[in-house]
């Protein structure tokens, strides 16, 4: 069945690209869409601001919007001024999903010349899977970094058909959109380069450089005209990071922290997949340069290793450049899926094994499963114990999606505007029944994978909050004046926070929480704001302005300071 469906895709342009626009629908109902999350929390409140430059008065939080070298956000700078971002938004992250999955098929007919390779490919896309530090491929809404994702797919493709110059040229149109995913390809490519230098020349190298700076250089005179690039050495910093929300992406494994296991054990899975499968590849050449992209990978991490635990050069931490285990993950999935292709052909493995593998690939958010799927066939071949497998597998991976869903981390549906909570509602109502340049004192932990900052729908300043840390990664010192505004509204926390994010955002909440009546007015009048957001049950002796079934908003304007 796999191969008639695999021929028919392979023969008709027409139904292959029904096939992925299939995949991408089932992708936005698996994954889900919600507008103003994760790190668009961050980059709506940029744009706004990019776009009316009054919004936000006083608010701390948006000078770091120039830390961001990217043309990406302000292509919808007319979009926002005509009442159209989320519909635009919308659009343009079906379009990369649909891309992305028509790419990683032609990137899989380049590398295996089989058509059920490359539906096997396809197949094992839909559902995100997590490698190193956690960024899965495909996420709840449009980044820079999930733009880019298709047209760094058609480089690669490129580099595997030996159109060297053209790979080049594409990566350095696409450093104008994200930095720092150009940077990993650009990794994979220097070191193959390097490599087999002999096959692809020199005269070949340098031309495509050349393409490469040309195509990149709108943002590189951006960038040379502010900040140069920093070298200098920072533990102090990276200590910081690694205590607030970036322990998984540094420091990336600890025993207590259970949450690390998970990306930083997928990622070292991903890596045994491609090179437990990789002798039994068929074309000899893309194999070659495969291995050598995986290498440039391992490098990477092993240089994000020694930059956190021995020497913590400044460029280094701001790149995060563990965040290549994404490319790992692609092109180690890539070759599992050709390896699939061929058991199916040869028949190397029962029905109910082949079953297994498939449904494991396909399904677990993990590499982890795989592997050991993988190895649990190789000595088990009774028919009747793969089947039980298969049904346990199953269930297992439904039990891993509920965790997931329980968390937090995964709320299906498509919001195109966003989900309307009471958290959301409150925001609203501050943007419809506020000044412009209100000033709000809110709950500081509220933000995540699945929930806005209080910035995104309201359009009004916050005095501080721990979303803020998304973007001290990039700008250090920055910290330096976040804690002690942090400290006003979270009196404690900070000195308890020990790198799990879970632990970090309860210490933040209960801190927040505990403030007195005396407390929140001396912050009101250090921070000059006028309103203050609470999470019941906890009141406060204010005037009540509004409230809902989880917040109420109190009106300090005419509260005397001490």
């Amino acid at each position: 069945m796999l191969s008639n469906l695999s021929n028919q895709l392979g023969t008709s342009a027409l139904k292959r690209q029904l096939f992925f626009i299939a995949a991408t629908l089932s992708t936005l109902l698996l994954v889900g869409y919600n507008f103003g999350t994760f790190d668009e929390a961050m980059h709506v409140p940029f744009l706004k601001s990019m776009t009316y430059p009054s919004m936000y008065a006083g608010d701390s939080m948006l000078s770091l919007q120039k830390v961001y070298y990217s043309y990406f956000w302000h292509a919808f700078v007319p979009f926002l001024k005509l009442g159209w971002l989320e519909p635009a938004l919308f659009i343009v992250h079906v379009a990369s999903i649909y891309l992305s999955f028509w790419a990683i098929w032609e990137l899989s007919e380049t590398l295996f010349h089989d058509h059920l390779a490359s539906l096997i490919a396809v197949l094992g896309f839909i559902i995100p899977h997590l490698s190193f530090v956690g960024f899965p491929i495909f996420e709840f809404a449009p980044l820079s970094r999930t733009f880019v994702l298709p047209f760094l797919l058609i480089a690669l493709n490129q580099f595997f058909k030996d159109r060297i110059p053209l790979a080049f040229l594409i990566t350095g149109a696409m450093y104008n959109v994200h930095v720092v995913s150009v940077n990993f390809v650009l990794a994979m490519f220097g070191l193959a380069c390097l490599l087999e230098f002999r096959r692809i020349g020199i005269r070949r190298i340098l031309f495509s450089g050349g393409l490469f700076l040309l195509a990149a250089l709108p943002v590189l005179l951006w960038k040379a005209g502010s900040d140069p690039i920093d070298f200098t050495l920072r533990p102090e910093w990276v200590a910081f990071l690694n205590k607030t929300l970036f322990f998984h992406i540094f420091a990336m494994i600890r025993f207590s922290y259970p949450g690390t296991w998970v990306v930083t054990l997928g990622g070292i899975s991903a890596l045994v997949l491609f090179f437990v499968i990789f002798p039994k590849t068929e074309v000899p050449q893309t194999a070659s340069t495969a291995r050598n992209f995986i290498y440039a990978g391992i490098i990477v991490v092993l240089v994000n290793v020694i930059a956190v635990y021995v020497l913590p050069v400044t460029i280094l931490i701001q790149s995060q450049v563990a965040r290549i285990g994404l490319w790992i993950l692609i092109i180690a999935y890539l070759y599992f899926a050709g390896y699939l292709a061929r058991l199916y052909r040869a028949k190397s493995l029962s029905p109910a094994g082949f079953l297994v593998l498939l449904i494991a690939f396909i399904f677990s958010p993990t590499p982890i499963l795989v592997l050991f799927m993988w190895w649990l066939i190789q000595r088990l071949k009774k028919e009747r114990v793969l089947k039980v497998i298969a049904a346990v597998t199953g269930l297992a991976l439904l039990g891993s999606y509920l965790i997931v869903w329980l968390i937090g981390f995964w709320t299906p549906g498509i919001y195109i505007y966003g989900h309307y909570t009471p958290w959301v509602d409150v925001q609203r109502w501050a943007r419809e029944n506020t000044d412009k340049d209100a000033r709000f004192i809110t709950p500081p932990e509220k933000w995540g994978v699945q929930e806005s900052d209080w910035r995104v729908h309201s359009e009004r300043a916050s005095a501080v909050t721990l979303s803020e840390l998304l973007v001290a990664a990039f700008e250090p010192g920055y910290e330096v004046e976040w804690m002690p505004r942090f400290e006003l509204l979270a009196p404690g926390a900070l000195a308890r926070f020990n790198g799990d994010y879970f632990w970090n955002v309860t210490v933040t909440r209960q801190a927040y929480q505990a403030l007195s009546t005396e407390q929140l007015v001396n912050a009101a009048c250090r921070f000059n704001a006028q309103y203050i957001v609470s999470e019941k049950p906890y009141l406060h002796p204010f005037p009540l302005v509004y409230e809902n079934s989880e917040f109420a908003v109190y009106d300090l304007g005419k509260t005397a300071c001490p």
